[in-house]
């Protein structure tokens, strides 16, 4: 037993809300996307702002390409304390920061606080791993990331549910500096655990070999076909929640009307006002109100300078319509607009909730039946049908989209208890630290990328469905794949070491493998 088992609940406890601020802020531009669109919207047209709004992420994730690994070696010389002391201290700096580049309406000070909480946003994962790792055997390690995961996503969900409140509330600055404080809450978790951490005997100067980080090339298969699964995975689970509310508002809430039925004072509202919808055209919801018949130039800056502006074109559009502000949203010519796309905004928002609620839910289900069963290649295989499910039907069906939340969901709480759990099967116990951070590093190279292609994807076409939405479809189906080839791995190659439910007897016969060819070398 390692330590009293109030200080193991406190570990895992405080170890799950050491990540909590980073899960929370992460996606907080997801969050508010429509929200941000429309705050920088007077001088960011909207395809420019989509680029911007998809670099928040690759710019989180580019140096996470390299650190995550570089923050594990450094975890196993330095110390998981010191380690997470840092990184906490480095998502609170970026947040302060991101929500500074709002404050000043600067998207480049925006841009900059993303890439300074990029800097301890995943090596989190592999500090958070280690306390774990030092304080649980392996029979529970499935359950204890399994409570980790379910608050890591409820941090998720507390974000996808309060930060829209709070920008409708008040604005959208406001709710960036709310995840700040979100982070010291994290920071001061993280203190508490770092205190806790100083009372566990452990040994953290090994006499065997150091790590070095060629020893990555002697890795096993299992470890390789894992790290590409991660790196798919994620592209297709992380990119997606990033735009799913703009492909939930384009598929089910704000769905574009038919063209007659698009633009007051044309078409089928050509002799009817637009205080009510025009018999001819589809109900709102869930298709979008007609936009208000203004032109392109109107300068707004009280509710009533709408009737000063002209009637002609070029049009007014979407886009250009800030119902953040008063102005716009109590307008004469507006305030039906604007009420109906931020309910509709509010709908897509709380479906994206279902995603982040169903895995918080299953984590713990999940990791206790990854401990139970073992069966690791073939729990993960279930898990990628399960997502890859999700995205065939967003894509090409019109069903209720919560049946796809929820399998993507549930796919990604057993996956994450399956294949994190899986890494110390597949790596000597030395190297465990430096194997999830490289996992971790893997994993940003579709996270930074897949965001950027679905920029250049929207940009030609101007709409999420089809084409973005086949993005995800092809990649989660490189996913099923991927998973058929660990599970045959599994049988062949590893012997089995995924289905064990001890970690002893494969670690072992790594770790000989591996001290032979040191010696070899």
């Amino acid at each position: 037993m390692r330590g009293s088992a109030w200080q193991r609940r406190s570990v895992l406890a405080l170890s799950s809300l050491f990540v909590l601020g980073s899960t929370y802020c992460y996606d907080n531009p997801g969050a508010l996307k429509t929200q941000l669109q429309q705050h920088f919207g007077r001088t960011i047209p909207r395809a420019e702002f989509e680029v911007y709004f998809n670099l928040s992420y690759s710019l989180y994730s580019v140096p996470n390409v390299l650190l995550p690994f570089f923050g594990g070696v450094l975890i196993d010389t330095y110390g998981v304390s010191f380690m997470a002391l840092v990184l906490a201290s480095l998502i609170l700096a970026g947040q302060v920061v991101t929500a500074l580049g709002s404050s000043f309406e600067n998207i480049y000070l925006l841009l900059a606080g993303r890439v300074l909480f990029g800097l301890g946003g995943e090596t989190m994962w592999v500090a958070q791993t280690t306390f774990v790792t030092h304080w649980f055997s392996p029979m529970e390690l499935g359950f204890a990331i399994g409570i980790n995961n379910c608050v890591a996503t409820l941090g998720t969900l507390l974000n996808d549910v309060l930060s829209p409140w709070i920008a409708a509330a008040f604005d959208v600055t406001f709710a960036l500096w709310v995840g700040s404080f979100v982070c010291v809450f994290s920071l001061c978790a993280t203190i508490l655990l770092v205190r806790l951490e100083s009372t566990l005997p452990f040994e953290r100067a090994s006499p065997a070999a150091p790590v070095r980080l060629w020893d990555l090339r002697r890795f096993s298969l299992g470890f390789w076909l894992i790290a590409v699964l991660y790196i798919v995975i994620n592209a297709c689970t992380g990119p997606f929640a990033n735009v799913a509310g703009s492909v939930l508002l384009e598929r089910n809430y704000f769905i574009e009307p038919p063209i007659d039925c698009r633009r007051c004072g044309l078409g089928a509202y050509l002799n009817h006002t637009c205080e009510t919808l025009a018999p001819s055209c589809p109900m709102s919801p869930p298709f979008a109100w007609p936009l208000p018949q203004l032109a392109a130039n109107c300068s707004i800056v009280s509710a009533f300078d709408q009737f000063k502006c002209k009637k002609g074109p070029p049009y007014l559009q979407d886009d250009q319509i800030n119902c953040d502000a008063t102005a716009w949203r109590h307008g004469p010519l507006t305030h039906i607009y604007c009420s109906k796309k931020i309910d509709a905004t509010a709908k897509a928002t709380a479906m994206m909730a279902i995603t982040p609620l169903v895995s918080a839910v299953f984590s713990p289900l999940s990791g206790s039946l990854v401990d139970g069963l073992g069966a690791r290649a073939s729990l993960g295989l279930v898990a990628d049908v399960a997502i890859a499910a999700g995205h065939v039907l967003v894509r090409y069906t019109t069903s209720d989209v919560a049946l796809a939340l929820t399998l993507s969901g549930i796919g990604q709480s057993l996956f994450a208890a399956a294949m994190w759990s899986a890494i110390p099967f597949v790596v000597p116990p030395r190297y465990v630290s430096t194997a999830f951070g490289a996992i971790t590093s893997l994993s940003n190279v579709g996270l930074a990328t897949v965001p950027l292609i679905v920029a250049h994807v929207y940009s030609r076409q101007q709409h999420y469905l089809p084409s973005v939405a086949n993005v995800f479809v092809v990649l989660s189906a490189c996913g099923v794949v991927l998973g058929l080839c660990l599970l045959v791995a599994d049988a062949t190659v590893l012997r089995r070491a995924l289905s064990r439910r001890e970690v002893a007897e494969a670690s072992a016969s790594t770790e000989q493998l591996l001290d032979a060819s040191d010696r070899d070398l």
